[in-house]
């Protein structure tokens, strides 16, 4: 795994599942990058993480210590696209940097990392969803060679807006 400056990227553990669920509930509450309306909760985000990693899916964290203590300051992992046997070559991946860490290239470490993962993994499509507005995503998506195939309109809702998501694809 990578370490950049003052972080470094490794695969996650069961402890890191508080500070990942973290993450995910400020996106929940704060963005249109999950469209969930609830904060999930500590057990169902471990249950979420022991799913993940059970299914033979990647977890990796970027972290760094602050005040003493290890902070988990992104993640990126892979999941099921779709749960059909044909499908299991393919995996959608899910990237979030927490708000305070941000612009620190953290992205693109995570996600170049999960892509050797997916790699050894024997994944041979990756699957991106990115909602409308999210031009960061966007840029490192391309950055990597994902290709757009397809964009289905105003089929999200949320904050009293319908948003677009993009479909992204790499093969490997």
């Amino acid at each position: 795994m990578a370490a950049t400056s003052s972080y470094i990227v490794r695969p996650a553990t069961e402890t890191d599942s508080p500070q990942i669920n973290d993450i995910v509930n400020y996106e929940v509450m704060h963005s249109v990058s999950n469209f969930n309306y609830g904060q999930r909760s500590p057990e169902d985000g471990l249950a979420w993480f022991r799913t993940t990693i059970a299914g033979g899916y990647p977890i990796l964290v970027a972290t760094t210590v602050v005040n003493g203590q290890e902070v988990v300051a992104g993640y990126a992992s892979l999941g099921v696209f779709r749960a059909k046997d044909g499908f299991r070559f393919s995996a959608e991946y899910s990237l979030y940097i927490h708000h305070e860490h941000r612009k620190r290239g953290l992205g693109r470490i995570l996600l170049r990392d999960l892509l050797v993962e997916a790699k050894a993994r024997n994944f041979h499509a990756i699957i991106g969803s990115i909602s409308g507005g999210n031009e960061g995503s966007f840029r490192l998506a391309k950055e990597f060679g994902f290709r757009v195939v397809g964009t289905m309109k105003e089929n999200g809702y949320k904050f009293d807006q319908w948003i677009d998501n993009t479909f992204v694809e790499l093969l490997l």
